[in-house]
């Protein structure tokens, strides 16, 4: 009996590794990967234990070699921690990236961008006419759609012509244009900054610095802030002649869009006594011009979930207490032909009047892993809200009754379109998204998979008709049709060459990409 047993119990133990690990994989969710560490090391631990209690050797001897593999491997640990610097995610699917101890952190890979500009002259007529602005978060609808392209997607004949690329300093911001003036944030030692490039050349226009301010100084690295990595997540938001944008520690700035000079500043967490977001403040604001009012994402627990400023005076307009904000962006929506602000939450989704914050209507959305991805419209009445981290992605229903209530309700929930950092989009009877780091889709009608196809990471997206133009998560700009049935690949430019979560700008034929160490502008070709 003892024989069969020795060997059944080791078929057991060898087979706990496989087995989580196959689960993990059936899943499709890169943030269970870290439970592979406890996995292997649980799977150790059992090999340990049977080998104590089957090992063929004196029961002292196999305690002693026990106890001597587990010190070793305790003793390197102690060392790796010594010898390697922790310095975050080496991309999204939250695997950790690791630097020496003694190399400095302005060092970074070893890799100095190397600074291209474009020389005026003769040229600046021709960049004139390609001119166009990009004044919103993902386009003017805060969705990532747009109109047909103005220019074309097919490089392989002309390929786009490189305009500039310069370092930048850590921050996950997009870009804001309008006319020559492109507007992002970045970190500038323990100042958070917004800077302003001329859009011809990628030369400093202006800065604007709000001193002793950064991520890493108000939440510590067991919090989780460092596996996001440092300095600003919002994309400036331009409106007139201003320029709004929000820090990771909730600074709300308006500024001079031709200056950089402060016409009013607030902090959205610390003036309703709220906490800094895990993963810092990510909100892209939302100006309603016809209200005056710029609307901002607050603390994520409590505090102030959602806060409408004057456009003007920065005075406190309305306030939405809420349950906590999360990181995704409220949107202007049309729902039932009512104009509302809809605002994807820390646990719910809401709608509120815009000119008051009063809510309208709230659906309970669970779960305290971050949402990130914007709220898009799937037909007159219907709202699509997708997420990552097991919680699923529903399909909402939001009607009114003749006494002019409003309710909610959920029409389905698809576990087919886990979006982390971006955002799915609706042609048609169709979403479409990047799902856990691949291109897929998914049917309205019921939420079951379409298809799931290419490989792109964590990257970000802009649909221009059915054409899309994808910002991949190592670096590369590739370009395709997207239909029903799949993504047929067109183009390919080697845009960026490191981790890339920023969403990419396309102002008129200029395209402007960026990572956390540099930024980079195209001229894209002209439409056929």
């Amino acid at each position: 009996m003892k024989p069969f047993l020795r060997r059944a119990s080791l078929g057991v133990v060898a087979l706990f590794g496989p087995a989580v690990y196959f689960w993990i994989h059936l899943q499709e969710m890169t943030f269970l990967n870290w439970f592979l560490v406890g996995a292997i090391i649980i799977w150790a631990l059992l090999f340990g234990f049977w080998y104590l209690a089957f090992g063929q050797r004196q029961f002292r001897k196999r305690l002693v070699s026990v106890l001597t593999v587990t010190a070793g491997i305790i003793a390197m640990g102690m060392i790796s921690s010594q010898l390697l610097r922790y310095e975050g995610s080496a991309s999204g699917s939250s695997f950790p990236k690791f630097a020496w101890a003694w190399e400095s952190e302005e060092e970074g890979d070893g890799n100095p961008v190397a600074v291209v500009q474009t020389e005026l002259s003769k040229e600046e007529e021709r960049l004139v006419r390609a001119m166009g602005d990009s004044l919103n978060f993902l386009g003017p609808d805060r969705n990532g759609v747009f109109p047909e392209p103005t220019f074309s997607m097919k490089w392989s004949d002309t390929p786009p012509e490189l305009l500039w690329r310069r370092p930048v300093g850590k921050a996950w911001s997009g870009f804001a244009v309008k006319e020559r003036y492109a507007v992002t944030q970045e970190q500038d030692g323990d100042a958070e900054q917004v800077l302003c490039l001329d859009l011809f050349t990628g030369s400093e226009t202006w800065t604007y610095a709000n001193a002793n301010t950064r991520l890493l100084l108000v939440k510590e690295e067991n919090q989780g802030a460092a596996m996001g990595g440092d300095g600003p997540r919002s994309t400036p938001v331009i409106h007139e002649n201003r320029v709004y944008t929000l820090g990771a520690t909730g600074i709300l700035n308006s500024l001079d869009l031709t200056t950089g000079d402060e016409i009013w500043t607030r902090n959205v967490i610390s003036d309703f006594e709220g906490e800094v977001q895990k993963w810092g403040s990510a909100n892209a604001v939302l100006v309603v011009g016809e209200e005056g009012i710029v609307v901002v994402p607050g603390s994520d627990k409590s505090g102030a979930t959602l806060v409408a400023y004057d456009l003007e005076s920065g005075a406190v307009r309305w306030i939405y207490e809420g349950n906590g904000a999360s990181y995704s962006s409220p949107r202007l929506m049309e729902v039932g032909g009512t104009e509302m602000v809809v605002s994807v939450n820390q646990k719910d989704v809401t709608g509120h009047v815009p000119s008051t914050g009063v809510l309208l209507w709230k659906y309970d959305w669970a779960g305290s892993f971050p949402k990130v991805g914007q709220p898009i419209s799937a037909g007159e009445n219907l709202i699509l809200v997708t997420a990552s981290y097991g919680v699923g992605s529903p399909l909402l229903e939001i009607t009114m009754n003749d006494t002019g209530e409003w309710s909610v309700s959920q029409k389905w929930k698809s576990t087919r379109m886990k979006t982390k950092f971006s955002s799915s989009f609706v042609i048609g009877d169709f979403a479409y998204g990047i799902d856990e780091g691949r291109l897929a889709s998914i049917k309205l009608s019921d939420g079951s998979k379409a298809w799931k196809n290419l490989k792109v990471g964590f990257g970000q997206h802009l649909l221009f008709g059915d054409e899309l133009l994808v910002q991949t998560e190592r670096g590369p700009v590739i370009t395709g049709r997207i239909t029903p049935e799949g993504f047929e690949e067109i183009s390919h430019l080697e845009a960026l060459s490191s981790m890339t979560w920023n969403i990419p700008t396309v102002a008129g034929r200029f395209l402007i990409v960026r990572n956390d160490k540099e930024a980079a502008c195209y001229l894209l070709p002209s439409a056929p």
